[in-house]
């Protein structure tokens, strides 16, 4: 467990994550067809996706700053949200120019939203742990 609690693995990770997010956005929209024929019934199926999306990529970028204590818990947070929102508009901005896709302001704020969800379950698991005697 020890190896996987280095800086550069978690650092990867998300530069391989981001490259996927770019994979996803950079396939024309007929390429989901079936993805939007399979998740008809499943209300919000898109920003479902982007906050699961950013919610992973978020785990990924805080780790590495949590192991590095660059600075305080506030600016870890800070810059772990920040990540995502650059991300997410970098991705909208790119989705744009792709055949068939548009960018949506309302996908930016799922990104940022799944980046919110991890820092504020990093904040819980913290208390629990200084609660706990850990």
């Amino acid at each position: 467990m020890k190896n996987l609690d280095r800086a550069w693995v978690w650092a990867i990770l998300a530069a391989g994550w981001m490259g996927l997010i770019y994979a996803l956005s950079d396939r024309p929209s007929n390429a989901y067809e079936g993805a939007d024929k399979a998740t008809s019934w499943l209300p919000f199926a898109t920003t479902i996706a982007h906050v699961g999306l950013y919610f992973v990529l978020s785990a990924f970028v805080l780790r590495p700053l949590v192991l590095l204590r660059p600075s305080t818990e506030a600016r870890i947070a800070y810059s772990t949200v920040f990540v995502a929102l650059v991300y997410g508009i970098l991705d909208e901005v790119h989705q744009s120019t792709v055949e068939g896709r548009v960018s949506e302001v309302v996908d930016v704020i799922a990104d940022v939203f799944g980046a919110v969800l991890v820092v504020v379950f990093w904040f819980l698991i913290r208390r629990y742990k200084a609660n706990s005697g850990e």
